[in-house]
């Protein structure tokens, strides 16, 4: 499904499943289900409703506009620290350097882990959703010790609960509101929706900008909000390529196609953005645009919880770069920029800049 139309309807109809269960046994012998046979394939991110609605209820207090607020001065905290430590004048991955610890240290915070898990949970979920062909036999392991961190952060957090959103849903657990399973599901849930997309975000917006110095100028000039870059970003080149696999629950017709039922099916994000029939002049960056709603974060029951956060750390790092840097320029030819193998989340590997600052 690739019309802008033909997606939003898909990610609302419950015809179209996120549950694995309804998937062919092709499908899971394939290697494409997530978790397989283990709790981490009944993740929120593949559960319908009724489980859905509880669950979601239950994991939504993590990201409510209050708790987020709270998290503007930490999150600034720590762009401020990353950006200190940047070389000025000098090539440096900002997807490395800066992009990939600030989003780890926000789910981080989310889950109530120790500084010391964020090297792990950066290497677990880089592989997890790889496309990169040598990289697949390792899934199942890297699955496995996400697996395992979640069982054992719960039972950190069961015997010594904080103020965090995790510590909340274990409280909610021994109040037999959730199962121990779904529990440590949702906190592997957290972890593979949680910063992935926010990394590539970072890479994806700080390139468009860099792709189009006009946009970028007029940002600089006071034209345009990083909310509007943000925003536009994500409708032209953002990091949700496609949605997550959904399978029909019974045999339906979209776009004038008969689609059997159990058939896998992918909603075709980066294409609806691109949807003449949608957006005027859809292949042109323009941070003027007046509708710049989009799909980035899914819609529906689906629709991302932590989008929020994600918008708050791009703007955040954003409106920082442009305070501190007087310029901002690619550290190697556009052409040598390539993007990370992966079926769902589309944004650049690495990203080598040059910071600039006026002596003054």
């Amino acid at each position: 499904m690739s019309r802008y139309a033909d997606v939003r309807a898909g990610f609302a109809d419950p015809r179209l499943s996120s549950d694995y269960r309804y998937a062919l046994p092709d499908f899971r012998a394939a290697g494409l289900a997530f978790g397989a046979g283990t709790v981490a394939e009944r993740t929120m991110l593949n559960l319908d409703p009724p489980d859905h609605t509880r669950l979601r209820r239950l994991a939504g207090g993590a990201f409510t506009s209050a708790r987020i607020a709270q998290w503007d001065a930490t999150i600034q905290g720590t762009v401020d620290g990353l950006l200190d430590a940047l070389p000025v004048g000098e090539p440096v991955d900002v997807m490395a350097r800066v992009a990939a610890p600030l989003s780890v240290r926000a789910i981080c915070a989310v889950l109530g882990a120790e500084p010391g898990d964020e090297a792990d949970l950066r290497r677990w979920g880089d592989v997890v959703f790889t496309a990169d062909p040598a990289e697949q036999a390792e899934i199942p392991k890297a699955t496995a010790r996400l697996l395992e961190y979640a069982e054992n952060l719960v039972a950190r957090k069961r015997e010594r609960p904080g103020d965090d959103p995790l510590s909340e849903l274990v409280r909610a657990s021994d109040s037999a509101m959730l199962s121990s399973d779904e529990l440590v599901a949702t906190a592997v849930g957290l972890v593979v929706a949680g910063y992935e997309s926010t990394i590539r975000l970072v890479g994806d917006l700080l390139l468009a900008l860099l792709d189009h110095p006009d946009q970028l100028a007029a940002l600089r000039d006071g034209g345009y909000t990083t909310a509007d870059a943000v925003e536009e970003t994500l409708r032209y080149d953002g990091p949700q390529s496609s949605s997550l696999w959904r399978f029909t629950t019974e045999e339906l017709e979209i776009a004038g196609t008969a689609i059997p039922a159990h058939e896998p099916v992918l909603l075709l994000v980066g294409s609806a953005h691109r949807d003449e029939r949608h957006y005027p002049d859809p292949d042109v960056f323009d941070l003027g645009r007046a509708d710049k709603r989009n799909l980035a974060f899914g819609h529906g029951i689906h629709h991302c919880l932590g989008a929020a956060l994600a918008r708050l750390e791009s703007r955040i790092l954003l409106d920082s770069m442009l305070a501190r840097y007087s310029s901002i320029s690619l550290a190697v030819p556009r052409a040598e920029i390539f993007y990370k193998p992966s079926m769902v989340v589309r944004g650049p590997g690495e990203l080598p800049l040059v910071l600039h600052q006026e002596v003054s």
